[in-house]
């Protein structure tokens, strides 16, 4: 699945209606995550054919993910893990 590029940002203050946000916003909408593990799962997201157009990259320091497709991807982590 394609996401319409570039991608649809919106500033709120907890980027509950954002449809792309940044580490940071996503961080603050999934309360436990921590940079760490959302590092590792954005590189695991990148290196997934069915994902990697969910996470954009338009300079080294600066990325946007897709609130949907994260969602998508920890359904489909929990699925390949068998919960």
């Amino acid at each position: 699945m394609v996401q319409s590029f570039p991608p649809k940002l919106t500033t709120t203050e907890d980027h509950s209606e954002a449809e792309w946000v940044n580490k940071n916003g996503l961080i603050l909408r999934f309360e436990g995550l921590n940079r760490n593990t959302l590092n590792v799962w954005l590189m695991e997201m990148r290196d997934t054919k069915e994902f990697e157009s969910f996470v954009v990259n338009p300079t080294h320091k600066l990325v946007w993910i897709n609130v949907e497709g994260f969602l998508k991807f920890l359904r489909w982590k929990a699925h390949e893990r068998g919960y």
